[in-house]
């Protein structure tokens, strides 16, 4: 009782029946600044000195790095030593551990770098080139866009090419395949590929 009085006690009534809610999926549709990290991370301390429910089974997923420290700050104090018995951080973080610790079930060498935005673009130029195309006519950074937008529909080159209904998006497909090259020779993944190749992973090894 006392370890539930202490988990609610700096909660709304909104906020305290979300926490509480244990049965099902819950969505907060809530505003910037409103509460909605301090309710995940009163939700996951609830589950684990309420209801008993083990840390290694609880996911709690952010989308920013502040947000990610910001639970695992209020964590530390609510349930001490048991976060680090939990998977918590960014959607990309998370996203990157798992590769690293099953991504050979996809292919993927767990050693892989992780490229940032500026590593993309200078890698997209050295695309745009090689496919004998100059950067300064197709900007990369239009580029990055229509290609992350593929990755986020889950298209692979060949995907993306098959589908292709102007002279842009050929442009594009022709970048993407001779990018992802490159990316697989440098043992590299972007941040879309962290994601995707996620999902992939998900989708064709469930176990």
């Amino acid at each position: 009782m006392r370890d539930m009085i202490d988990i609610l006690a700096d909660l709304n009534p909104a906020q305290r029946e979300a926490v509480e809610a244990i049965n099902g999926p819950v969505l907060i549709l809530a505003g910037p600044g409103s509460g909605k990290t301090r309710v995940i991370a009163h939700r996951v301390a609830y589950l684990i000195r309420v209801c008993g429910v083990s840390p290694h089974g609880i996911m709690a997923v952010t989308f920013t790095n502040k947000a990610a420290r910001e639970m695992e700050a209020r964590l530390h104090r609510l349930v001490s030593g048991s976060v680090r018995d939990l998977t918590l951080g960014t959607f990309h973080a998370i996203c990157a551990r798992i590769l690293r610790r099953e991504g050979r079930a996809i292919g993927i060498d767990p050693r892989f770098v992780i490229y940032d935005d500026e590593d993309q673009l200078s890698l997209l130029k050295r695309g745009i080139q090689e496919v004998g195309l100059d950067p300064k006519q197709y900007a990369p950074r239009a580029i990055a866009s229509a290609i992350t937008s593929a990755k986020s529909r889950m298209l692979t080159p060949q995907d993306y090419i098959q589908s292709t209904h102007s002279y842009f998006e050929e442009v594009v497909g022709r970048v993407y395949e001779r990018y992802q090259q490159l990316l697989t020779e440098s043992n590299a993944l972007d941040f879309d590929d962290l994601l995707m190749k996620a999902v992939q992973l998900f989708r064709n090894s469930p176990e």
